[in-house]
């Protein structure tokens, strides 16, 4: 075994740990279970890639192996903060009304909202959104409903697919911002910023890219520096939530940004 998939196993074999460290913070009552659940979606998730890493790598081509960088253990420390506190900014600041233009071949109940000018999302289910955005694949607000809510659940492999299918079409800071975060909880914060930038640029009133993009800087990168701009920019904002504003302002100390 070489020394890249040696390293690919080793970080493996970390998350594996953080799984039932997880499962230890539960019992202990330091995480909830709605908090455990998103947790251990998204640690699963980046289980996954490394195995698929790991098992889709010849031993000989280092490259290959090389695209995952090694695991930040800051970042697992601080990784239940983190994705609570993106899930929060991004239910209560991401939510954008939903641009769906349905057409004649909308049918059944998800067809009856969406006619009616607005989705309820509880009255739906995702099976029902999956089936009328295949036969209708214009329809960028339904998927974007749906990919948020497969993000808020931490099912991030079906959000990513939805997100990426949305810029494909059409830019959008929410679908940029979120793809970035994902990437980072995958362990590419060089990749992720990108896209947190990118949102920016595109809306730059779309205030959870910058809690995305302070975090990914701050915990990923190691740059508390560049963290320090867009935690200013989203502490100037209005209707930032509470925990979030307060964590934003612990950074911006620790970093001696303050």
């Amino acid at each position: 075994m070489n020394a890249e998939r040696l390293r690919l196993v080793d970080q493996l074999e970390q998350v594996e740990r953080d799984l039932v460290e997880l499962d230890d913070q539960l019992d202990a009552g330091e995480l909830d279970a709605e908090t455990h659940a998103r947790l251990v979606a998204s640690y699963r998730a980046e289980a996954d890639q490394l195995r698929r890493l790991i098992a889709e790598a010849p031993d000989e081509a280092e490259s290959a192996v090389a695209a995952v960088p090694a695991r930040s253990r800051k970042r697992v420390l601080v990784g239940a903060a983190i994705l609570v506190a993106g899930v929060v900014v991004v239910s209560f600041l991401g939510v954008r009304s939903l641009q769906d233009r349905p057409s004649n071949a909308l049918n059944g109940v998800v067809g009856d909202v969406a006619r009616s000018g607005g989705v309820d999302l509880d009255q739906v289910s995702n099976e029902e959104m999956e089936a009328v955005i295949a036969d209708n694949p214009d329809i960028v607000g339904m998927r974007m409903a749906l990919a948020r809510r497969y993000f808020e659940e931490g099912t991030f492999d079906k959000a990513l697919d939805h997100y990426m299918v949305v810029l494909e079409q059409e830019p959008n800071a929410e679908a940029l911002a979120n793809v970035g975060w994902m990437t980072f909880l995958s362990g590419r914060p060089d990749v992720a910023v990108t896209f947190e930038e990118q949102a920016i640029a595109l809306d730059p009133g779309y205030t959870p890219a910058y809690w995305f993009l302070a975090n990914v800087r701050m915990y990923g990168l190691d740059d508390p520096e560049g963290a320090a701009e867009p935690l200013r920019t989203l502490l100037s904002a209005d209707g930032v939530p509470d925990d979030i504003r307060a964590q934003a302002s612990e950074m911006l100390a620790s970093g001696g940004g303050g």
